[in-house]
């Protein structure tokens, strides 16, 4: 509670800051930041449960100065504790830009921020073998038909001081556009990552959702260790056509191991979406990333997953599960969604997991 009153004060002062400090020709511009997500749902997994929550308070704010220089500074409370989010100094120039910071590597689908996730989540494959925020320098280049996107990052927990080697990683992301043009696009994405110094890592994961914690949502869980350096690769292909949305990532990580089989683990998802309401989807070429329809916009989505975790000696278990959503934007600020979601525990799952169901909806606001 006493973070929480912490983030309310910086927000307090973000207003006050924001209210009173003019803007001086067009040198210095900035604006707060902010979501809040108003959750609740039933799961039916063991026996039935019904659950609110507050989920993912977030307060910052984005800066714009200089002409060629952007900064963001954003915190987050959720789990009684205050993190780090993206916190970041950019300098663009052109099609060209660095930035250093913490924000997400350019591998995954997580980096395109919770409120344009289709689904009330990223799919658990990404969530299970994609990559959070690490502290790092990212190299930008973007035009209208290639974007390449390259950076090195360090394994550390930013929120934590460690001595001694924190490990470090090299990202790449490229993506082609052969289409993109007004209602229709393909965009096709590679994205390899390697990474070393770390000699124990940990695979888990469960059911798309934020409603659980951990310990009551790991269905699959596998423990690597004598690792020497880990490879991941990331295939992207999302497609527009019109009111039509088709995206779909396949995830392999691969960990070379001493004296040990070396260990791979895979997943993968698709998900296509309708809109029944509104005239197109929007796709923003800067971030490579889809962004939500206009306001009024109504959508329908389906998301088929599947993560692996058995290979080698580690058997970690695997497991699918089918989404279905809507999903209404009522206008720029404000987002309503409903999921539901069957859940199929797959070879090794955990505690020999049964199929269950879980039906959620979701408030979300953002600014």
């Amino acid at each position: 509670m006493k973070d929480f009153f912490v983030l309310v004060c910086l927000l307090i002062s973000f207003s006050v800051v924001q209210a009173n400090v003019p803007v001086k020709n067009d040198d210095f511009n900035y604006r707060l930041i902010g979501r809040v997500f108003f959750d609740g749902g039933v799961v039916t997994s063991d026996s039935i449960r019904s659950i609110v929550a507050i989920h993912d308070v977030r307060l910052g704010t984005l800066i714009h100065f200089l002409n060629h220089w952007e900064a963001k500074i954003e915190l987050g409370y959720g789990n009684r504790k205050i993190s780090y989010k993206d916190i970041f100094l950019k300098y663009s120039l052109g099609k060209h830009s660095i930035q250093l910071g913490n924000s997400f590597e350019p591998f995954g689908y997580g980096r395109i921020g919770s409120v344009h996730f289709r689904l009330m989540t990223n799919a658990s494959s990404d969530r299970v073998l994609g990559n959070g925020r690490q502290f790092g320098l990212l190299y930008s280049y973007h035009q209208k038909n290639v974007h390449v996107m390259g950076g090195v990052s360090s394994l550390g927990d930013m929120g934590t001081l460690k001595t001694g080697n924190q490990g470090y990683s090299l990202s790449a992301k490229l993506i082609g556009r052969p289409i993109i043009e007004e209602g229709r696009l393909i965009h096709i994405g590679f994205a390899p990552r390697f990474s070393s110094g770390s000699e124990s890592l940990t695979f888990s994961g469960g059911a798309p959702t934020e409603l659980l914690e951990k310990s009551d949502n790991t269905l699959v869980e596998a423990n690597v260790n004598q690792v020497i350096n880990q490879w991941k690769m990331d295939l992207e292909l999302i497609l527009l056509y019109q009111k039509w949305y088709f995206q779909g990532q396949y995830f392999q990580v691969h960990s070379n191991r001493y004296a040990m089989d070396n260990y791979t683990a895979k997943g993968g998802y698709a998900q296509l979406g309708y809109l029944i309401r509104g005239e197109k989807h929007h796709y923003n070429s800067l971030s490579g990333m889809m962004g939500n329809p206009a306001p009024k916009s109504m959508e329908v989505i389906c998301r088929y997953n599947a993560v692996n975790l058995n290979d080698a000696d580690i058997q970690g278990g695997q497991f699918a599960d089918l989404s279905l959503g809507i999903n209404y934007f009522i206008n720029r600020y404000i987002a309503a969604k409903i999921n539901y979601t069957r859940m199929m525990p797959g070879e090794n799952a955990q505690s020999g997991a049964v199929d269950f169901d879980v039906v959620q909806a979701r408030v979300q606001f953002h600014f």
